[in-house]
């Protein structure tokens, strides 16, 4: 890109009586979400959007006139759900093309989850194959190694996982965390790209029932993740941050979407009014996201629970915003005590409610229709993309502005901590 988008980092925050679908019908940042008339197709386009979004992102940060490594490391984990996304939209595509009835479409999507690997063998029993077999095996190599790093389509947009450990003899469990990245890594982001494209390459064309042979492939090795390359063009994670676990995500996942808007904005000023619709739900999903990451940042790094509590929670809430927020209501209440924060904490609870009526699952930016085949969007619906992005973007800074003074709060509070035990060791004798 020729100028650094100014928008990637603002303070713009919630006002009281903002609404996250309001727009003015004359406003030229309307976009319309079709209901769809064809699952299959409005499945290949979703992966077309997806698609598009991340090869602009990934463009944006490896050519850059001055390259930052920050970007780099934090970016590819928005980067690689993107990428990932829009292969499983993509071959469900296919898939629906040749299961028809509701039923079996169900059904398929149950059985196969997010399993690129899984949803792979599915097609290729199920379909008319109109690919060579060395794309078919390169293909099956690439999803099953990837499937060993993400199989259930996580693994780029949370920290970790959390997992229940049973005992031993079955009695009784506790919960434990898995972390994706146990040690540094550094990855080849263009190798890293380069596989994700030569795959849809394959898919798209599969998809379209084109028979010309892909040709992406042929220079790469089916293995998901590569490291080593080029300096500027190398994501290193696995990097012990302040907040080690959580806050790649939030940035990752708030600054690609504040790219995506100002992108949006950029080319609709200048006329050319086609990206706004194709990336507009990949905004809306990396924005939904981070909030919900935001969430949990607090939540589980800054509120001093007993960790198997923290971890019930978060297993029983989900992707609920709303339940999220309530249960760090009293907490904030409490943090803000004597100031006036209290009064403007309505307002961040309305910004929550709005997110989860909207989309209470986490999927009805990154998928056309629920598990049972309900459309999310069962009529044509406008948005601004301008109004939603900011609304979605002032609710994000105001809980990490409220993370941020927990943490502060935490600290000095470890800080006297200290400092008391240390005059209390002293006065009974003991001195380091």
């Amino acid at each position: 890109m020729d100028d650094e988008p100014y928008i990637l980092i603002s303070t713009i925050s919630p006002e009281k009586g903002k609404k996250i679908g309001d727009f003015d019908k004359h406003s030229k940042y309307l976009v319309k979400v079709t209901a769809p008339t064809d699952l299959s197709e409005t499945l290949f386009q979703y992966s077309e959007n997806f698609f598009e979004a991340a090869h602009i992102i990934t463009e944006f940060i490896l050519y850059a006139n001055h390259p930052d490594i920050g970007k780099l490391d934090t970016y590819f984990l928005a980067i690689a759900f993107l990428y990932r996304h829009c292969l499983e939209v993509g071959l469900k595509a296919i898939g629906f093309q040749y299961i028809c009835r509701k039923e079996d479409r169900e059904k398929f999507v149950r059985n196969t989850r997010h399993n690129l690997s899984e949803i792979f063998s599915v097609i290729l029993n199920k379909c008319e194959l109109t690919r060579s077999d060395e794309e078919v095996t390169w293909l099956k190599k690439y999803f099953e190694d990837l499937s060993l790093v993400d199989k259930e389509s996580d693994s780029f947009r949370y920290p970790f996982h959390i997992v229940w450990k049973k005992e031993e003899w079955g009695l009784g469990g506790h919960f434990v965390v898995k972390r994706v990245f146990t040690e540094q890594v550094h990855i080849d982001l263009i190798k890293f790209a380069n596989k994700f494209e030569a795959a849809y390459e394959i898919i798209k064309k599969w998809y379209l029932k084109d028979t010309d042979n892909s040709i992406e492939w042929k220079e790469l090795k089916p293995i998901f993740i590569e490291t080593g390359g080029y300096y500027y063009a190398q994501s290193v994670v696995g990097y012990q941050y302040r907040r080690q676990d959580f806050y790649p995500y939030t940035k990752a996942y708030l600054e690609t979407a504040n790219y995506l808007k100002w992108f949006m904005k950029k080319q609709t000023d200048s006329g050319n009014c086609e990206y706004k619709n194709r990336l507009f739900l990949p905004m809306c999903y990396l924005y939904r996201n981070c909030v919900e990451l935001s969430l949990k940042t607090i939540w589980f790094e800054e509120t001093g629970e007993d960790f198997q509590v923290k971890c019930k929670l978060m297993m029983d809430k989900k992707h609920s915003i709303e339940g999220m927020w309530k249960q760090l209501k009293p907490y904030v209440l409490e943090y803000s005590k004597g100031t006036t924060e209290p009064e403007y904490i309505d307002v961040i609870e309305d910004y929550c409610i709005q997110v989860q009526k909207l989309d209470s699952d986490a999927n009805k930016f990154r998928y056309p229709m629920a598990n049972t085949m309900q459309v999310y969007f069962s009529q044509n619906k406008r948005f601004d993309f301008i109004n939603i992005g900011d609304f979605f973007e002032a609710l994000n800074n105001i809980l990490d502005g409220i993370d941020s003074e927990f943490s502060y709060v935490n600290e000095i509070k470890a800080e006297m901590e200290a400092e008391y035990y240390a005059e209390m060791m002293a006065e009974q004798g003991y001195y380091w």
